[in-house]
């Protein structure tokens, strides 16, 4: 049986995920990481707050509106039921909801030919959440320009550009869902852990290093199960004569 075409063409979305986060660490490393990776902090803050606008719609809730701001923060006001579950569901849903877009991303970046259509399906879920959520200028602007550039690279074909694209996606959003969670040791104030430390007995540094564990769990576990060679191999093939 000759597999070595099978497995060049298995190897390329692999190669472009970790051609992406070498790329990714590079940039981080020069002067103008923050300007350079400025609009990845900003498409994860949609990513967070869509997951608790979602989780306020699931738990039977109503999103009044999403917005954005230009310091990469954001808020989701949303009426929600009574009770502390429903409201625990929602808090925890901004950084776990962005880890699992992460994890998301990059088990797409690894199917072959699946780029283009991944991240015309992206663009077009967050032209619905304009319509539906977001609620500000500048959130509406930078959900328009994301949308934008992801349509132009789906609509660039099936060659490295669209895999790489998604792949330099795929690896911010999940570096940044948990860097982001372990600013929330740093500050003090208003968040989403301090939420779940009003609502349940375990203080807001619990919280963040629950969310911290289940964010890297879901990303190894992700690399696992997407890595190459990790699929159940099918019903073998004998020629008897």
């Amino acid at each position: 049986m000759n597999d070595g075409g099978r497995t060049g063409r298995n190897r390329a979305p692999d190669a472009a995920l970790w051609v992406a986060a070498a790329v990714s660490l590079g940039i981080s490393l020069t002067p103008w990481a923050s300007v350079l990776l400025y609009p990845f902090r900003l498409f994860t803050t949609w990513a967070h707050e869509c997951g608790h606008a979602l989780a306020a719609v699931l738990v039977g809730g109503q999103v009044v509106a999403v917005t954005i701001a230009p310091d990469t923060s954001g808020l989701t006001h949303s009426l929600l039921p009574a009770g502390r579950l429903a409201r625990g569901v929602v808090a925890s849903a901004g950084y776990l909801g962005a880890a699992v877009v992460g994890c998301l991303l990059m088990a797409a970046t690894r199917v072959e030919r699946a780029a283009s259509a991944v991240l015309g399906t992206v663009a077009t879920l967050m032209l619905l959440s304009l319509g539906l959520w977001v609620r500000n200028l500048f959130g509406a602007l930078v959900v328009l320009a994301w949308a934008a550039a992801l349509i132009a690279l789906a609509r660039s074909g099936v060659g490295p550009a669209p895999r790489f694209g998604l792949g330099l996606l795929a690896v911010q959003v999940a570096l940044n869902s948990v860097y982001d969670i372990r600013v929330l040791f740093l500050v003090a104030g208003a968040s989403d852990a301090v939420t779940m430390s009003e609502l349940f007995l375990a203080p807001a540094w619990f919280w963040a290093g629950a969310w911290i564990a289940i964010a890297v769990a879901l990303l190894i576990a992700t690399l696992r199960l997407t890595a190459p060679g990790t699929a159940r191999p099918g019903p073998a093939r004998a020629d008897l004569r």
